[in-house]
């Protein structure tokens, strides 16, 4: 372990624990464009990445000016559940890291509980938190607001000081910034796109069409500018890191 004397790990779900974000950004994509709602994959990758899903369905219809058909969401949930159960896999050594990881540990997301606990179990990583996961469906505000993760902390009975948080994205850098935890970023993305350096200093026209994946060090910057103390791009370094 590293030298930072840490009591609590709070891990972000998708990204970080499970590849979920290339399936669910997918199906996103496809069911939004037969609703009436033509938009690409790199344009939701753009555009909704470590978003809540209410913050997502929001900016859709104020986009394009008209209310998402009421059956959207179970459509949407339906297809992507399917997806997961065919092809989702745990993020590449988070099982070795789990086990490595003496120090309580939870999980702090913007999906819902439903989900998270599906793509947890899916990936045979449910155990490992012992019913520890927390969504921003607990709270008033979902990340880049830091209410879910003072609520994780708070359940667990750690100062927020005290804790680690994994996360992957810039809202959720973000968030866990302004908790006043300790934020390592996560780099594995290969097509997260320019609207994730919409952070001081990177601001990026959100209107524009050409979604360019982000270079590594690109990203690694802008999860520094979010507020993260560590970057790095090999899950399997974390306890080492702690």
């Amino acid at each position: 372990m590293g030298k930072n004397q840490f009591k609590l790990v709070i891990f972000d779900c998708d990204g970080v624990l499970v590849d979920s974000e290339r399936i669910v950004n997918r199906i996103f994509a496809e069911t939004l464009t037969e609703a009436g709602f033509p938009i690409t994959y790199a344009e939701v990758t753009q555009k909704f990445i470590g978003k809540s899903l209410k913050t997502c369905l929001e900016i859709i219809e104020e986009s394009y000016n008209k209310p998402l058909p009421k059956n959207f969401v179970e459509l949407c949930k339906e297809r992507e559940i399917a997806a997961l159960q065919q092809e989702l896999q745990p993020v590449s050594g988070i099982t070795e890291v789990l086990e490595q990881i003496t120090l309580p540990k939870c999980v702090a997301s913007n999906s819902s509980h439903r989900h998270i606990q599906l793509v947890l179990k899916l990936t045979g990583l449910l155990h490992k938190f012992d019913g520890n996961l927390y969504s921003a469906n607990d709270v008033s505000r979902p990340k880049p607001f830091p209410d879910v993760y003072l609520y994780a902390a708070e359940q667990m009975k750690t100062n927020p000081e005290d804790c680690a948080v994994i996360e992957d994205s810039v809202p959720g850098v973000q968030a866990a910034s302004a908790a006043r935890m300790t934020v390592f970023g996560y780099i594995h993305h290969s097509d997260v796109s320019r609207q994730a350096l919409r952070v001081r200093g990177f601001a990026i026209d959100g209107n524009r069409q050409d979604c360019d994946p982000l270079t590594p060090a690109r990203l690694r910057a802008a999860l520094f500018e979010a507020g993260a103390q560590i970057v790095f791009n090999d899950m399997r370094q974390l306890s080492q890191l702690l």
